[in-house]
């Protein structure tokens, strides 16, 4: 096989010497025949400047093409890229042995993975048994290796997912302690919840789990649409109290709003004549059909054909502080570090396909965005944060945001905004972000009413100012988008 004469046999050469295992390169030295080196630069873009680094594909070179056997013990030898390079070699029965013996392994792989790009390249390089036979024996690394295409992720993902509940329903089962039962209970809870959380909502796009960590309170991402072809994505990056097991099923559904929004903004533009006709209406939600799906009003039918396509991503991704632990940043950093990472496993998915990306912070959760794109590894196209209590960050020409597209949105009657609990206040003048229309006003295009949000949770609310707004930044049509002033 083409995979099997070059990509991995520099490394597979050097894996194992005569005297035993020897210590590989990184990866990034593996080399390739001149055939893949060929298609690689279509998958794997330039902007992978973006993460700090050159593409992966120009560091591959060949060197070899004959073939070797890699075993279980010497695997247990290896660590990061080149685990991944020998892993690749394992037929399944191996792969799940290794797994179940070395278990650390991969958890160290999945705490301190190589860099997106260099896993993109290597599964990249895979050929269909091989990946296959990786998600089937290791579906718990494949489907949490940022770099890995997240519909794929999600395949190993839902498979791991299904595994780990019917552990935790025989622990819960079985005659344990106190401390086991109480531990599987929990799991059983949390993971039941990521399960109900899967299932689309009437006539909702399919739902993809691209993210899953059962341990703790557990981390957890489902994306709406499919985030490895869609133009347009979008992340939801929640605040206090949204741990997996209370809230995955309510941020997921917010999720939704956010798309449905999103594809009416995008319908209307695939059919303007028809939005215009319509501007008399006075709401911007309707009651819709039995289906249960809610139109935009002074919108064509959101279902429309549109060259366009969105997904968005409904991120619990880090341990979301409670109200004990919400005056720290230690979650906030952790939780950078993970978003960061999970920008940076999309851009070097999608190689030269790059789609729009956007964030959507709120509370606690635009801390953690704001710290993220102030570490300045990955770009992306828009920021809209609400209720934020601010970071450390002194302006938006320190975020890593394309074109100044930073949004701040203020309701009347959030005690968290202007606080500056966590630094400067992100919607202070001085700051350089650009308001975000919350307080209700009339939309751009249709004329209709959009409704105002009052407190700290209302700002996704569908019919509001402010999701139509996010939906309008999301679709990188802030020109549309109202600031307040109206």
């Amino acid at each position: 096989m083409l995979f099997e004469a070059a990509a991995l046999l520099t490394a597979s050469l050097a894996l194992v010497g005569v005297g035993g295992p020897v210590v590989v390169p990184e990866f990034s030295r593996v080399s390739v025949s001149a055939s893949v080196h060929e298609t690689v630069p279509a998958r794997i873009s330039d902007r992978q400047s973006d993460l700090g680094a050159s593409p992966a594909w120009s560091q591959l070179e060949a060197q070899s093409t004959a073939a070797i056997d890699i075993d279980v013990a010497t695997l247990r030898t290896m660590t990061g890229s080149n685990l991944l390079v020998g892993m690749s070699h394992l037929a399944v029965p191996e792969l799940r042995r290794f797994a179940a013996e070395y278990p650390t392994r991969i958890d160290t792989l999945l705490t301190t993975p190589p860099e997106a790009t260099v896993v993109s390249a290597w599964w990249t390089l895979l050929d269909p048994t091989q990946r296959d036979a990786l998600t089937s024996a290791t579906p718990r690394l494949v489907g949490n290796l940022d770099g890995v295409p997240l519909v794929q992720r999600s395949r190993a993902n839902e498979r791991y997912l299904d595994e780990s509940l019917a552990e935790a329903k025989r622990a819960l089962d079985s005659h344990s302690s106190d401390a086991e039962h109480s531990l599987a209970s929990r799991q059983v809870a949390m993971l039941s919840q990521v399960q109900l959380a899967l299932k689309p909502s009437d006539g909702g796009p399919k739902r993809s789990l691209i993210l899953l960590d059962p341990s703790g309170s557990g981390r957890a991402a489902i994306a709406l649409g499919n985030p490895d072809t869609a133009d347009y994505i979008g992340y939801l990056v929640p605040g206090m109290n949204y741990l997996v097991e209370p809230q995955m099923v309510n941020w997921t559904t917010v999720a939704d709003d956010v798309y449905r929004e999103q594809r009416a903004v995008l319908a209307a533009q695939a059919q303007e004549p028809a939005a215009s006709k319509t501007a008399s209406v006075t709401h911007p939600i309707t009651p819709a059909s039995a289906t249960g799906a809610r139109l935009v009003a002074g919108y064509p039918d959101a279902a429309a054909t549109t060259a366009k396509t969105v997904a968005t991503i409904a991120w619990i991704g880090y341990e979301a502080p409670d109200l004990f632990s919400v005056g720290g940043r230690d979650r906030a950093i952790a939780g950078s570090s993970f978003l960061e990472t999970s920008w940076a496993g999309v851009r070097a998915s999608r190689g030269a396909d790059q789609p729009f990306i956007s964030v959507f912070a709120h509370s606690y959760g635009s801390t953690v965005s704001l710290m993220a794109l102030a570490n300045g590894s990955v770009q992306v196209d828009a920021l809209v944060v609400v209720g934020s209590p601010g970071s450390e960050i002194q302006s938006a020409d320190k975020l890593k945001v394309a074109n100044g597209n930073v949004f701040v949105g203020k309701a009347d009657w959030d005690p968290a905004v202007s606080s500056a609990f966590f630094g400067s206040d992100p919607g202070a003048s001085s700051y350089g972000a650009r308001a975000l229309g919350v307080d209700g006003g009339t939309d751009a295009v249709t004329g209709a009413w959009l409704d105002g949000s009052l407190g700290h949770n209302a700002y996704f609310e569908p019919g509001s100012e402010s999701l139509h707004n996010m939906a309008l930044i999301g679709t990188d049509n802030a020109d549309l988008a109202t600031d307040g002033d109206e």
